[in-house]
């Protein structure tokens, strides 16, 4: 999966145009008093085509890399934010992806750095309101999909609209939280599924066990409660059983659609290839 950042950092989203983003790198450097940095950003590539913008394939690939020098540009800004609060030049590490889906690239860089701790925006800065909830798409898509270790702020204009709690980070919860959603999935919970070796590095992801089955998932979907579950369980619940509450939570939900969960699929099948000698 990558390199593992200690629980300690905490990591936060930013875009490329420091303005838009500026609030939040500051909303948790003076909340969250955070001494360890990293900084996320999905650079979103400049597309071309050669046959339609009379440019060679060399000519595209100077634009597309000064692009991305320009995305650094940005990321060293927001360094030195951090180091003008107190934050050792050190202790900020910057974490640069390309992709066409901010959602699923920062998802995906949750997933290879094993991240504990993340800051995002709810919303623009501008669309900012009283009681608001998340209203960016891309931050419901992280919100939802990414993995339940994983706790989250939601924030817009310098304040927070939405935490997700993480399942390992239960004990810190601050008192000017006034919107909470509940971890997608049960600390209690114990998951024991390993290959035949029984060697640690080969049990499987908690992330990737469906609550309902407690086995791995192959066809991972998304349910109104956040949760992901295997498909053929998740719509037996719902459908051949006709229930409309969580399985997890008991809540009920608000519709009963079920949305599939790519990105997981993708980490599942990568972690399956990886250890062929996991019996499902």
């Amino acid at each position: 999966m990558g390199e593992t950042l200690n629980s300690d950092v905490v990591c936060v989203a930013v875009n490329q145009d420091v303005r838009e983003s500026k609030l939040n790198l500051s909303w948790t450097l003076k909340t969250l008093r955070a001494k360890k940095i990293c900084l996320l950003h999905v650079h979103i590539p400049f597309s071309l085509n050669p046959s339609s913008c009379g440019l060679d394939e060399s000519e595209i690939n100077a634009i597309q890399e000064s692009e991305r020098k320009t995305s650094y540009k940005s990321l060293y800004k927001y360094r030195d934010i951090c180091t003008d609060e107190g934050v050792n030049k050190e202790d900020v590490d910057m974490s640069l992806i390309s992709g066409y889906d901010v959602g699923e690239g920062i998802v995906k860089l949750i997933n290879q750095k094993n991240i504990k701790k993340l800051v995002m925006g709810a919303a623009a800065d501008p669309h900012y309101s009283r009681g608001m909830s998340i209203t960016s798409r891309k931050a419901e898509y992280v919100s939802q999909h990414a993995p339940t270790r994983c706790k989250m702020w939601f924030i817009c204009k310098g304040k927070l609209i939405k935490t997700r709690e993480g399942s390992f980070d239960l004990g810190n919860l601050s008192d000017s939280f006034t919107e909470v959603h509940t971890s997608t999935q049960n600390p209690n919970k114990v998951n024991d599924h390993s290959v035949s070796n029984g060697s640690e590095a080969d049990c499987v992801p908690e992330d990737y066990i469906c609550p309902i089955s407690m086995d791995i998932m192959r066809d991972p979907h998304v349910a109104a409660d956040g949760f992901t579950y295997e498909y053929e369980f998740i719509r037996k619940w719902l459908i051949d059983e006709n229930k409309n509450t969580s399985p997890n939570t008991g809540a009920t939900l608000a519709h009963r659609n079920l949305t599939p969960n790519f990105t997981l699929r993708s980490l599942i099948n990568d972690w399956l290839q990886h250890h062929p000698n996991h019996k499902h």
